[in-house]
């Protein structure tokens, strides 16, 4: 082995590398007055080298600005053992030169060669029921393996060697949507001696292991280390364990930012920050955190596919997507280090969904654009030409299968690309935000672990936590307020509106943090099923919540839920919402108000909901979780109002955000919506009219 590559391997090996907090990448690869780049993704090794060329050009004749290559071409990077063969490749990055387009590469790492898994088998992953992964497709092989991490490293090493002072390309995308595609975790014995070494460091003895994870309970007491396996539900003939659960999605998560920056280091020793570095996580793939890499990576991107049989929202959801989806991603990606982009958005009728319908005409604009309001330095989408053959049959590119016929996703990224040039012609570039949409300014606290937490023990099948998470977040986009998805790292303070949605695991800190933040003038919104456990995932010796009931002004005196297809209702002054999978009856200390009560049950006139004031800011607590949404966007914009904050009162789906002195108005809805555009503004796409699917960019 290479001696360099060596002592990378060893090094991360070991755990000895530190986090590299990136450098100051806005100004240097992200100027403000880019305001957003587009892209897309390019295969050279899939087409016959004759049409690179006019693939290249036509890809610049589109207005398209960058090209991103690699991250399954390892075969032919790496045709035979040390045999590397770059030709093909440096052939396509002149040809982007050429054309004045910059060039995203890729770590192979998700697509390893055959000859590679058939010489070391050992290096494919291992599924629940104990098969071993075999070559083809992708995401097969286990990147806790030592043996995969040695090639690994000599691939990266080589390409970074290359390209890593080389000035045509822009940046590196790191493996792809990095995951098992749902059968993680692997239980190979790599992992299950890393997950076993991970739990010693944690809590040093066999003993308070068995305490975190209550192993007193159905005799599940451990005597060491080497007896304990990585959890895996289909060998249990009971309920698994919630905390050893926990602990294995913590650890799994930590391994794959472990293997993140594996790669990020080994990059760093070519390009520095000459070059910028990140990956494309799943917008939604809760099994790894992007969060834990918000040091490590330059910026942070992740792929998204709004559109397809699968995701149904509202009449037209299966065409338009989810604007709560699409907008809460953004936000959340965003806020991890102040960077954030679309690596692969969808450019049209895709092949992997249950249906595959076509999206709603102006669809693809309609993302393009509301990634451009949530801030995106870049977005490229997945692909340029519709492949020939292969397992995405059926996908959409931006050109047909001919591989010059322009697509109707593909002339709408010609359409966002000559806006953006418009637009970057109007930047203002002192432009602040107006002083009635920043007082909106408001926090949405979000954390892996609770999610998966709750999601391990729902105690209702009819709840779900992202659906609860996107039911604040539209009451939020209702009102107008612009938005940050945040961990617990961020300042608190720097909002004056914070909402923490089902945040089950606390500690007297946590709590402290928010008692303060609301003492020292916040307005505090917390809702059902926060508190409830310490950060093991025990409930506490006390009353129910006992952490946070101070901070609320009531007690928490039981939850119920609601098995289908019944259905509670829970009032406020004048109206009424349905609600169904969980709902706490609360009773309120003096100087504590109700703002809803239940209407039918046993407890019918129980509140649901209560408001007090706390030093010079306010705390409200909303223990039901409706059916609809419809009881958050009313109470949540309700605190908005107490606090003399004016606000909007959107319909769900149309969403208005401003950017670098830009509004913009996306609709997600089934009608038309009116864009709230005043007399005199320069409106420079779009008009006041905004139909299904459109979008208006204006400045006043």
């Amino acid at each position: 082995m290479h001696r360099l590559t060596r002592h990378l391997f060893l090094a991360f090996a070991l755990g000895a590398a530190a986090h590299a907090a990136p450098a100051d990448t806005t100004a240097t690869f992200f100027p403000p007055a880019d305001l957003m780049r587009v892209g897309v993704y390019y295969y050279p090794e899939a087409w016959p080298a004759e049409q690179w060329p006019r693939d290249i050009a036509n890809i610049r004749k589109m207005g398209l600005e960058f090209v991103h290559m690699g991250e399954f071409a390892w075969a032919f990077m790496e045709p035979q053992e040390g045999r590397f063969d770059f030709e093909w490749l440096e052939r396509n990055v002149q040809l982007c030169a050429d054309q004045g387009l910059k060039v995203v590469l890729c770590t192979p790492t998700p697509a390893p060669p055959v000859w590679l898994t058939q010489a070391h088998p050992e290096v494919l992953m291992i599924d629940a029921d104990g098969r071993r992964m075999v070559h083809g497709t992708r995401q097969q092989a286990c990147w806790n393996v030592d043996t995969y991490r040695r090639y690994v490293a000599k691939i990266v090493d080589e390409l970074g060697r290359r390209y890593g002072r080389d000035p045509r390309v822009w940046g590196w995308q790191l493996d792809n949507e990095l995951s098992h595609y749902g059968k993680e975790p692997c239980h190979c014995e790599a992992c299950q001696t890393g997950f076993r070494n991970w739990l010693q460091k944690k809590y040093g003895t066999i003993g308070e292991l068995n305490r975190a994870w209550g192993n007193a309970f159905w005799s599940q007491m451990y005597q060491n280390f080497d007896q304990v396996r990585i959890p895996n539900p289909p060998e249990d003939v009971a309920q698994f364990n919630p905390h050893a659960m926990l602990d294995a999605q913590r650890w799994f998560a930590a391994t794959a930012a472990d293997y993140l920056r594996f790669q990020t280091e080994i990059l760093r020793r070519y390009c520095g920050h000459h070059q910028w570095i990140t990956t494309n996580f799943m917008h939604d793939f809760g099994a790894v955190d992007p969060a834990l890499s918000g040091r490590d990576l330059d910026i942070i991107t992740w792929t998204i596919y709004p559109a397809h049989g699968n995701l149904n929202e509202g009449p037209l959801g299966f065409r338009l997507g989810s604007a709560a989806t699409l907008s809460f991603a953004g936000d959340f990606h965003r806020t991890i280090n102040g960077l954030h982009g679309i690596m692969e958005l969808q450019p049209g009728q895709v092949n992997w969904g249950d249906v595959n319908p076509q999206p709603n005409p102006g669809a693809v604009h309609l993302w393009l654009l509301r990634a451009f309001a949530s801030g995106a330095k870049f977005v490229c989408t997945y692909r340029f030409r519709e492949p020939l053959s292969g397992a995405e049959l059926y996908h959409y590119g931006l050109v047909g299968s001919d591989g010059v016929t322009i697509t109707t996703g593909g002339e709408q990224y010609a359409q966002a690309a000559r806006e953006l040039v418009l637009l970057r012609q109007n930047l203002q570039p002192d432009a602040k935000a107006p002083a009635a949409y920043a007082v909106r300014r408001t926090a949405l606290l979000y954390g892996r672990e609770d999610r998966w937490d709750l999601d391990n023990h729902k105690q209702n099948i009819r709840w779900d936590t992202y659906g609860h998470l996107l039911k604040q977040y539209r009451a939020l986009k209702r009102a107008g307020a612009p938005v940050d998805v945040i961990t617990e790292d961020k300042d608190f303070n720097a909002y004056p509106f914070l909402v923490v949605p089902a945040y089950q695991l606390v500690d007297d800190q946590l709590v402290q943090r928010w008692k303060t933040y609301a003492e020292q003038g916040g307005h505090l919104i917390i809702t059902c099923r926060t508190g409830q456990k310490d950060r093991r995932g025990h409930l506490w010796e006390g009353p129910w919540a006992a952490p946070i009931l101070d901070l609320i002004g009531a007690k928490i005196s039981f939850y119920d839920t609601l098995p289908a297809p019944y259905t509670g209702r829970v009032r406020t002054p004048n109206q009424t919402y349905d609600w169904a999978s969980w709902g706490e009856v609360l009773e309120p200390r003096e100087g504590t108000t109700a703002l809803a009560r239940y209407d039918d049950q046993y407890y019918a006139g129980g509140v649901a909901a209560v408001t007090r004031p706390l030093g010079r800011g306010t705390v409200t607590y909303l223990g039901v979780d409706s059916l609809d949404g419809g009881l958050e966007a009313r109470l949540i914009r309700d605190v908005y109002v107490r606090a003399g904050v004016a606000v909007q009162q959107f319909d769900d789906g149309f969403l208005v955000d401003w950017r670098d002195g830009f509004w913009v108005a996306t609709n997600f809805t089934e009608k038309n919506q009116t864009a709230p555009i005043p007399e005199g503004a320069k409106v420079l796409v779009g008009a006041r009219d905004v139909p299904t699917a459109g979008v208006a960019v204006w400045q006043e």
